[in-house]
This record gives C-alpha cells, structure tokens and sequence, in this order.
C-alpha cells in the first residue's frame, strides 16, 4: 500500500520536497493509518506532517477520542492541533443537519490550523470506498457529471492521498503495522443516508450485481471529472459571455444561452448560483427550474431558487440576485432654475427657464411648457392608477400599459421617475412627454432639462 499510495501522489503532484502537511485525524482506522503512512513517506520524500483533530462534542467518547489522537501523534515524534466545536449548537443556528454542520466546523479548523502552521497541504483519509459511495449519494439525488466525479484527489490545499486504496487495503495496513485506532459508533448510525449506502446498498450492489462495484464507481468518477473539465473550461469562457453584473445580482442573455449546448447552459447557471449563493448545496433541480423558467413565454416571471437566491425572467434576460428586490416609492421637489439630483434614477436634473426663441432641438435635453404645468413640480415614483397622453398617441393611457408596451423591465419600473405635479404626468423620464407639455407656437417660457447620469450622489 505504501507503494501505491507513493505513485498516486507523484501522478497527482499532491505532495512536494519540503511541504509541510496537515494531517486531518479522527482517531479512527483510516485516518490512523494516513498519519501513520505519511510519517513514513515524509521521512522518505522529504516532506513534514502535523497532525489535527477536531473535538465534535457529539459523543461520549469524544474526549477520549481526543485523547488518543493527541497520544499517537506523540508516540511517531508529530505536533497535534486540536480544537473544539460546538457542532450541535451550529447545526441548530444554521437550520443544517449535525452531519453537514460537523463536515463544516471540520474543514474550518483545518483551514484555520494550516494558515497557523503556514502549512502547504491538508491531507484527507477518504479511500474508494468513501469515493463509491460519494457517488452514489450525488447519482441517488439526481446528480449530473460534476457530481458523478465524486472527489478530487486535489482541491485547493486539501488533498486525499488515499482515493486509490480500498478500505481493505487500510484494514490490512493497520494490522501489518499494529496500529490501534477508535471506533465511531456514528458510522452505523442509519439514520444517515452515507451509512445505508455504505452497510445497505453497496453490500447488495456486490452481492447480487457487480462484485468489483466500488472499483466500477471510482473509475466512473475518474472517467466523469476528466469530462467535467472539459465542459467546466466551456463553461467558463461561455459565462463570461453571457452574464454580466448588476446590483445585488447577475444578467443572463438569453439571445446568448440558447444558442449553447444544453450542457454548458446548464454550466453556466450553476456558475451564476454559485457566484451567488456559495459552493455547496446546489442540485440539478435548482438549475433545472431556472430553464424552465427560460423557456416559458413572457416576461416577468420569477422563482425562488434556493438560499434566497431569485431567478426573474424579463425581456430577454434571466436576472439573478440575492433576496428579491425591493423598491421604495421615491418623491423629490423640482428646483427650478436649479439641479435636483434623483437617487433611485441615477441622475441630476438640470432645469433652466428659456424664452421661446432661444430654444433650439436637440437630445441633450427635453422642452416643456412652462406656463401649461401645474405646480410645484416633482419627479416621483409611479402610484396605482397613474395616466397620461403620451406624445402622437391622440388620448389617454394607463402608466403601466405604456411601460409594459416599452418593454421596461418588471425590477425597473418602481425605479422609472415621473416629472409631475400629484396626478397630473408631464414626462415618463427617459420614455414619452405628455401632449399636454409640449412647446408650441403659443410657447412663451420654455423649461428645459438635462438629465446628467451619476453613478453616486
């Protein structure tokens, strides 16, 4: 096994000349075993260990767990960093299962007591068994190809050395080496879904189907993370095309998704759910509703993803963001002469008061009527019921039939600022005059306003 376990980490470039490796260690037979293994490949490689064990509280024999871990790490010459969680408490404060919240408070310490050593690695016991039943967990919930990959051996500073040796291998090392290790009662606990896959299923699997089942399953894995690279660099490149950032969230294109490959949109969502709402915890149901969503006609749809994320299709475009968006109603008094900066559009207006004849056209700013508006005037946000005449329409019109018409988005409408005086709309701003505040050869006094886009006040 020692020799096995050398060529996966020179094929894997896991370890180096030098590193200095945190060795995560339970106390139980695997973990045991990697220690243990290490020590002795470091003494060959040149590399260094320090052991780590984490104090779950979750059991009676926790202490003595650690006890024994502190102890064994003595008897081969090693440091031993140990800390102490509350992992009960945490799963409860974060709405998790104790076995999710333990995984967490675990690798946090590791990380933690890696930046204390200024270590290199964290080194890992999961062996083909942990990796077959990684996989069939990710394929039992639905899983695509990433999940088919099960473990990596490397990711970031984790590293797991023991990917390519089954549990028997580490059982016979262990009593080649007379080792001592503890014995979680935990791992035959089947309320876990891991341990019905582990002392259930698999043991079937073997018995009545495919006797080399976990060795099938980790080439699998092998075979799906070499794929998944591939589509994932797609995928990349592909995102970067399409999404583009807006406050609080991501904009999808929509002309630009579906002319991709079904695969790499799917990729492509993902990346934007993890942008968004972290890492872990996402399942082809999330990404698969956000499709869905994709493909229904017309716009102004929206759903909840998943960790407050919210999916909103409008006009071309998938809009996600964290938390769904809220928009207060906004009023502000015109000064004229004057500027009068409107947060909720972004931008100052600059109001000035012109004779008729030193008007002239242009798109730098808009012409009203003084003498025909009611004042005072205010750019305000819309309210239900509002309408007006907009320019060459001939009548009336509600305000949310117009900015339906112009394909405002949903998110921006409560944003759109109205030129007015309380019911009576002189200029959709950005969008349509009211007839009733054109210049015409009547005109006396113009007002004129420039809208000067700002990104802060």
């Amino acid at each position: 096994m020692l020799r096995k376990v050398r060529q996966f980490i020179m094929k894997h470039n896991l370890i180096a000349p030098g590193d200095l490796v945190v060795v995560g260690v339970s106390g139980g037979p695997d973990s045991v075993a990697l220690l243990h293994l290490l020590d002795l490949l470091g003494k060959e490689e040149g590399f260094s260990i320090h052991a780590a064990h984490l104090n779950h509280g979750l059991r009676p024999e926790a202490d003595e767990e650690e006890e024994f871990v502190k102890e064994l790490a003595k008897s081969l010459g090693l440091g031993c960093a140990v800390g102490r969680a509350k992992v009960r408490e945490e799963a409860r404060a974060g709405r998790r299962s104790v076995e999710e919240a333990g995984r967490q408070a675990r690798y946090a310490f590791f990380i933690r007591v890696a930046e204390e050593l200024k270590a290199d690695k964290v080194a890992t016991a999961h062996h083909m068994g942990d990796q077959a039943e990684t996989v069939l967990m990710h394929l039992l919930r639905g899983s695509g190809l990433k999940g088919l990959g099960g473990m990596s051996p490397k990711r970031d500073i984790f590293i797991r050395p023991f990917l390519a040796v089954s549990r028997a291998e580490i059982m016979s090392y262990l009593q080649e080496n007379r080792l001592d290790y503890c014995l979680d009662a935990s791992n035959y606990d089947w309320n876990y879904l891991r341990n019905r896959i582990r002392h259930q299923l698999i043991p079937l699997l073997e018995k009545e189907y495919n006797p080399n089942i976990v060795t099938s399953l980790c080439q699998l894995a092998t075979v799906a993370r070499d794929e998944d690279m591939v589509l994932e660099e797609m995928a990349v490149k592909a995102f970067k095309e399409t999404a583009r950032p807006e406050a609080g969230g991501l904009v999808l294109s929509l002309e630009t998704m579906q002319v991709l490959p079904i695969a790499v949109q799917r990729r492509v969502i993902l990346l934007a759910l993890k942008q968004l709402g972290g890492e872990q915890g996402w399942e082809m149901k999330d990404v698969q509703s956000v499709l869905e969503l994709a493909r229904k006609p017309g716009s102004d749809k929206h759903i909840c993803v998943g960790k407050n994320i919210w999916a909103k299709k409008s006009y071309g475009r998938i809009i996600v963001r964290v938390g769904r968006e809220k928009t207060h109603p906004f009023r502000y008094f015109l000064e004229v002469p004057g500027k009068t900066y409107i947060e909720e559009i972004k931008a100052e207006l600059v109001c000035h008061l012109r004779k008729r004849e030193d008007v002239w056209p242009s798109q730098d700013f808009v012409c009203l009527d003084w003498d025909k508006l009611k004042k005072p005037l205010e750019v305000r946000s819309r309210r239900p019921g509002d309408r007006f005449r907009p320019l060459g329409l001939g009548g009336t019109k509600k305000l949310q039939d117009f900015l339906v018409d112009s394909k405002v988005p949903v998110e921006e409408r409560d944003r759109v600022g109205l030129l007015a005086c309380e019911d009576e709309i002189y200029w959709v701003i950005g969008y349509r005059l009211d007839e009733r505040a054109v210049i015409d050869s009547t005109t006396k006094q113009v007002l004129v306003v420039e809208i000067r886009k700002k990104q802060t006040h």
